[in-house]
């Protein structure tokens, strides 16, 4: 029994820390795949605030739909726009686009009616 009970002290670490290393690649990968698509979408706007917004009010499911798109390289970043968008229209997203983009680069977002 404490043999059991010393396994499952040790495991359980094993599992939480696999798991922060799995959302951790999750959202470098979903990072990418918002990255191309407002570089394609979004031209001379620094994409790294921007990014940085939308990961932030990401949901669980669509950091992960968003990691998807990160292998497929042009055709990635036209799939994960729609995306993109939803999760910039929030209002926390926008209230952080808001804070996080200069003046000129928040016309350019605009201009594009997230």
């Amino acid at each position: 029994m404490r043999g059991l009970a010393l396994i499952l002290c040790l495991a359980l670490p094993a599992c939480v820390a696999g798991e922060a290393v799995m959302q951790e690649t999750t959202r470098s990968l979903a990072r990418s795949a918002v990255n191309s698509a407002a570089a394609q979408h979004l031209p001379g706007v620094n994409v790294t605030p921007f990014t940085d917004c939308v990961i932030n009010n990401a949901q669980t499911g669509e950091l992960i739909q968003l990691a998807q798109y990160a292998s497929a390289g042009t055709n990635g970043a036209a799939q994960a726009w729609p995306v993109v968008r939803t999760i910039a229209s929030r209002p926390e997203a926008t209230q952080c686009l808001v804070r996080s983009l200069s003046t000129t680069q928040m016309l350019s977002v605009g201009g594009l009616a997230l």
